[in-house]
C-alpha cells in the first residue's frame, strides 16, 4: 500500500495543491470570525467588550495573514504594507 501523501498524487491532489487548499481554508475561517465580529459591532456597537474584541483582531497576526495569504491566492504575490507604515 501506498502512502497518503502518494495517493493523493495518483488522484491529481499535489503537494502544492493541498498546501492552496490548507491556506483557502485559514482565509476562510479568519473571513468567519470577521463576519462573527462584524455582526456584534452591528449588534453591540457600543459595548466596549466588543470594540476591544474588533481591535484585537484586526490587529492580530493571523488576520494579517490572512490578508497576505488572500493576496497571494487571488492576484500572486504582493507587497503588503507593515502597520503603521
Amino acid at each position: 500500500m501506498g502512502s497518503q501523501t502518494q495517493r493523493h498524487e495518483e488522484d491529481g491532489f499535489g503537494q502544492d495543491l493541498i498546501e492552496q487548499m490548507e491556506d483557502h481554508a485559514k482565509v476562510l475561517h479568519v473571513f468567519d470570525e470577521g463576519q462573527d465580529i462584524a455582526l456584534d459591532l452591528h449588534e453591540k456597537l457600543l459595548s466596549e467588550e466588543t470594540r476591544q474584541r474588533a481591535l484585537a483582531f484586526l490587529q492580530s497576526p493571523r488576520y494579517a495573514s490572512a490578508i497576505e495569504k488572500y493576496e497571494r491566492l487571488t492576484t500572486g504575490p504582493v507587497d503588503v504594507p507593515e502597520a503603521g507604515a
